[in-house]
C-alpha cells in the first residue's frame, strides 16, 4: 500500500492532507487487522504544519512497529529519522548522498546506511535566487 502521489480532489472537495489521511486510514486498517501488506510512504503528513507533522508521523511510525508493519518511508525530516536510535530492530535509515563540484550537483544513485550528512538544497535555493 503506497501513499505516494496522494493528491487534492476539487470534485470531491478533498485536500491533498485529507486525501492522505484516507490513505492512512487504510494502511492503519490493513495493518491492525494483520493483512500481509509492504508499504510504502513518501513524506507523510506533508500537508501540514511542520510540529503537526511531526508528531503525528513519529506516532504513526510507533504504531506501525507495535503491529510489526514492513515498508519503506521517504522522508526529509531528520529529527524522524533519528528514532533508528530508539527502534534500532525496526528501523534502518538509508540514503542517497550527492555530490556538489562548481556549484553543479552530481547523484551516483547509490543507496548508503545512515542519514545523509550533505545539505544540497541551500545551493538550489540560491541558484534560483533566494538570497540565504
Amino acid at each position: 500500500i503506497s501513499t505516494m502521489r496522494v493528491n487534492d480532489n476539487l470534485e470531491e472537495s478533498t485536500s491533498t492532507f485529507y486525501a492522505e489521511l484516507k490513505k492512512l486510514k487504510t494502511i492503519i486498517e490493513a495493518v491492525n487487522n494483520g493483512e500481509n501488506v509492504f508499504l510504502l510512504l513518501d513524506e507523510i503528513l506533508r500537508g501540514t504544519n511542520s510540529k503537526d507533522r511531526h508528531t503525528g508521523s513519529e506516532a504513526l511510525l510507533k504504531q506501525l512497529i507495535k503491529h510489526n508493519a514492513v515498508g519503506l518511508l521517504a522522508t526529509h525530516d531528520l529529527e524522524l529519522a533519528k528514532m533508528a536510535n530508539q527502534f534500532p530492530d525496526n528501523i534502518i535509515n538509508y540514503h542517497f548522498d550527492v555530490q556538489v563540484n562548481n556549484e553543479e550537483l552530481y547523484f551516483d544513485y547509490k543507496l548508503k546506511k545512515g542519514i545523509c550528512q550533505s545539505m544540497n538544497a541551500s545551493l538550489l535555493m540560491k541558484k534560483i535566487g533566494i538570497e540565504l
